[in-house]
């Protein structure tokens, strides 16, 4: 099945559950988390070995944010629920990074260094000074911070946000850079 039929099929079942079908929700929520959780396992895979973190871990918790607290907002296609659940995965991330730096004893690995952040923006990050820069994108350019959250935090390419987003790839291309060199000087990384 093509990424545009996929999609197609992902906004069908949920214009489907907002007209009160809930086994078009659960199909929705179904496929979402079986993708999510293996971007979440390939790119936890790539990182240091935290056995706190699992790419389990990472979705339930993701998951708990998204769908235990306040109702959802209206969902308009899979692209939006990919951007939700990638931001849901940003504050479980920077949380996880937080709860280890106020350990009586930090270790060495307790900076953030997932990795597309490592090779995008150094080695190290401060949880802090990136949810900073990266709330601060979002007030600037929603888009941007959006293919943010997606390229760091779920893991997906350029052609997978295109794909999810209905931009074009060369526009995801085009603000991801921008975005990434925006980051880069508010965090002052070499």
């Amino acid at each position: 099945m093509s990424a545009q039929a996929a999609q197609g099929d992902v906004t069908r079942l949920l214009q489907a559950a907002a007209d009160g079908e809930p086994a078009a929700m659960d199909q929705v929520v179904h496929g979402l988390y079986q993708a999510l959780h293996q971007l979440a396992a390939a790119q936890l895979g790539h990182e240091r070995h935290d056995p706190m973190l699992s790419a389990t871990v990472l979705i339930n918790e993701a998951w708990l944010k998204l769908f235990a607290g306040a109702p959802l907002p209206p969902l308009e296609n899979r692209g939006h629920l990919l951007g939700l659940a990638a931001h849901a995965m940003r504050q479980v991330l920077i949380d996880h990074a937080r709860r280890r730096l106020s350990a009586k004893r930090p270790q060495d690995g307790d900076r953030m260094q997932l990795t597309e952040v490592a090779e995008n923006l150094g080695d190290e990050v401060e949880p802090d000074a990136l949810e900073d820069a990266l709330n601060r994108l979002a007030t600037l350019d929603q888009r941007q911070a959006r293919i943010v959250d997606m390229r760091f935090f779920a893991g997906l390419t350029g052609e997978q946000i295109a794909a999810a987003t209905g931009l074009s790839t060369a526009t995801v291309q085009r603000e991801w850079r921008m975005a990434r060199a925006w980051l880069r000087r508010e965090l002052e990384v070499d």
